[in-house]
């Protein structure tokens, strides 16, 4: 009986002290209330990511909160999208933030999300993780090459739906593949 009681103090404590944690990772917010999370590097790329203009525009969604470290550049097109969509955001900074979230959208709600990885997957890495160059991030919602486009479909068939495929009119009139125009730059 005894045993039972420390036990259960013990893990009320630890429980305590994961969720402590979990304040100081998703930018002073509960994982419970965090709907999607992207690292800091991710907004510096300057792309702003769909999944994150979903989740913004869920009917859960109450609170956009971005870290002001981050160069103001990088962090607009988020502000952008929020007051469009008129959701509240904050810029939020704290020497006690740990790791390298960049950005949260909250939930007034605690959602059943303790399993799930919030923090979004870098773009490119998946990508480059399937053999295919990291310039596709720069072709998202863009028509793409159909050498690209076999590629992607090939490597990568699950991400088809965020490309469309270029036709002979789009090459007649001098659309040119972003891929290929980013490839080109970096060289």
């Amino acid at each position: 009986m005894v045993d039972d009681i420390i036990n259960e103090r013990e893990k009320a404590k630890l429980h305590f002290l994961k969720t402590q944690t979990e304040k100081l990772i998703y930018l002073g917010e509960f994982k419970e209330n965090i709907l999607a999370a992207l690292e800091k590097q991710e907004i510096e790329r300057n792309l702003i990511h769909n999944e994150i203009k979903e989740a913004m525009k869920d009917t859960r969604a109450v609170l956009l909160k971005i870290r002001r470290d981050i160069p103001f550049d990088s962090i607009k097109p988020y502000i952008d999208e929020a007051e469009k969509i008129g959701l509240r955001y904050t810029l939020v900074d704290d020497i006690t933030f740990r790791g390298n979230i960049g950005l949260v959208v909250v939930s007034q709600e605690p959602l059943n999300n303790e399993n799930k990885d919030v923090v979004l997957e870098s773009a490119t890495k998946i990508y480059t993780d399937a053999g295919l160059s990291e310039a596709f991030i720069y072709g998202e919602g863009h028509k793409i090459c159909p050498k690209h486009y076999k590629e992607l479909k090939a490597k990568l068939p699950e991400r088809l739906d965020k490309f469309q495929e270029m036709n002979f009119f789009d090459r007649l009139f001098g659309k040119v593949c972003p891929i290929d125009r980013f490839d080109k730059k970096e060289r």
